[in-house]
């Protein structure tokens, strides 16, 4: 009996000592993971879209047919990302993205390609980020793969941008300055702000040097002549500015809490590739937030030299747009939008001719986005909004794809209007 008991005595001593001795691990664990500071992140867009007015091009008949209106539901974006902060000066990020799932190829809005029937789940950002010096947000260094800053509305979160869809400007920018509408690009970043309170000007800089792989041996070299990109971006704020810390996005709703005016400038030039002699972007982008009243776009001019310098392919694309909070019951928020979007490239044949030749859109492509916004919080929303597009191809003529306004997953088309309704949100 005394074995027995001793026995047991025993048992009940080695449970206790085990479940100390996992929940001092678990505590290490615990304890490592709070050392690293992470917080994680999911944005998620939902989209019914019903689209009137598509066009698909038939080859055999030299013409363009009609086809049926649809109504089409999709993922329209989705984010995952994890930030870990270990040390106060260091942050590392990365995000992953499956956007465009179960999009329908004929339906109107601006997209890459459908993503539905086995969806695409890829890196979307990743870069590490040292702050200079503490307490500073004057300069900091970010090594990795991320939106190089050049415009305002390609560094913008899209589920901040008020209007349906973030102006398609955007894309052309993005494929002009490094080859790929995601955006993203290799590459490191200098940068910082300039801010004290009670001070009405405020100023942000980012100096950026990146290597754009996108344009030879099926999307995995510059090619056999390489040169990296350079950018650099300056905003000046007056009264209120954007954030009072350093970062690399954008936002134009404040919901009433900043009044201020944001300029910005920016330049980015790549040197000799297989593609051309030299890429040139050049632009200016603006924000003005008073009371209620949200305006903000931008205009970035384009050239790219012919290799072997024979002529020259010139471009320009912008937007503007303009929003009004309307504040309601509950911390509410209802928000009238209108916004205009534009290419200009290359009308006549000689000059399409050489926008091919260094792998520019030509061609005229527009829209205007108009509608309502209804803001639970600022971090989830419903949005309500129509968009009538149009576009020309200049002398190319029917059937070519020289612009957004022509291509989709089903050959040559000329989109429809559409009329969307999303909700966005932000965990």
């Amino acid at each position: 009996m005394m074995r027995k008991n001793f026995l047991l005595l025993a048992s009940i001593l080695l449970s206790l000592y085990s479940l100390s001795a996992q929940e001092e691990k678990k505590s290490d664990w615990q304890t490592k993971l709070e050392k690293l500071n992470i917080t994680t992140s999911i944005n998620l867009q939902m989209w019914a879209v019903y689209t009137n007015g598509t066009e698909v091009y038939n080859t055999g008949l030299e013409a363009y047919e009609k086809v049926g209106d649809r109504l089409n539901f999709s993922l329209h974006r989705s984010r995952y990302g994890v930030t870990m902060q270990p040390y106060k000066n260091l942050k590392f990020n990365f995000t992953f993205a499956a956007d465009f799932v179960g999009r329908d190829a004929l339906s109107g809005q601006d997209v890459g390609q459908n993503n539905g029937g086995n969806p695409a789940f890829r890196l979307w950002k990743t870069f590490l980020q040292l702050r200079m010096k503490s307490g500073s947000e004057k300069a900091y260094l970010t090594f990795g793969y991320f939106l190089p800053q050049i415009g305002r509305e390609s560094i913008t979160n899209p589920l901040r941008s008020t209007s349906m869809e973030k102006a398609w400007s955007q894309n052309y920018l993005r494929r002009q300055v490094h080859g790929v509408g995601s955006g993203r690009a290799p590459g490191m970043n200098f940068g910082g702000l300039f801010y004290k309170d009670g001070h009405k000007i405020s100023f942000q800089y980012d100096l950026g040097l990146y290597s754009p792989i996108y344009q030879a041996y099926g999307g995995n070299s510059t090619g056999k002549q390489a040169s990296p990109m350079a950018m650099g971006r300056a905003v000046v704020m007056f009264g209120d500015p954007e954030s009072k810390k350093y970062g690399l996005g954008a936002k134009p709703n404040y919901f009433g809490k900043r009044n201020g005016l944001s300029i910005g400038l920016a330049l980015a030039q790549q040197g000799h590739t297989d593609l051309f002699d030299f890429n040139r972007t050049y632009g200016v982008d603006f924000l003005f937030n008073y009371g209620q009243l949200n305006l903000d776009g931008e205009w970035h001019n384009f050239v790219r030299q012919v290799a072997g310098g024979e002529a020259e392919s010139k471009a320009n694309t912008g937007y503007v747009r303009l929003s009004y909070n309307l504040p309601l019951h509950f911390n509410y928020v209802l928000e009238p939008v209108v916004m205009f979007s534009k290419y200009n490239g290359e009308m006549e044949a000689e000059g399409q001719a050489v926008a091919a030749k260094t792998g520019m859109p030509a061609g005229e492509d527009q829209y205007v986005d108009f509608g309502f916004n209804f803001y639970f919080n600022p971090d989830l929303k419903l949005a309500l909004h129509y968009t009538l597009r149009e576009g020309h191809a200049g002398d190319v003529g029917a059937g070519s794809t020289i612009n957004n306004y022509f291509v989709s997953g089903a050959g040559a088309v000329r989109h429809g209007d559409w009329l969307g309704l999303g909700l966005s949100a932000i965990f």
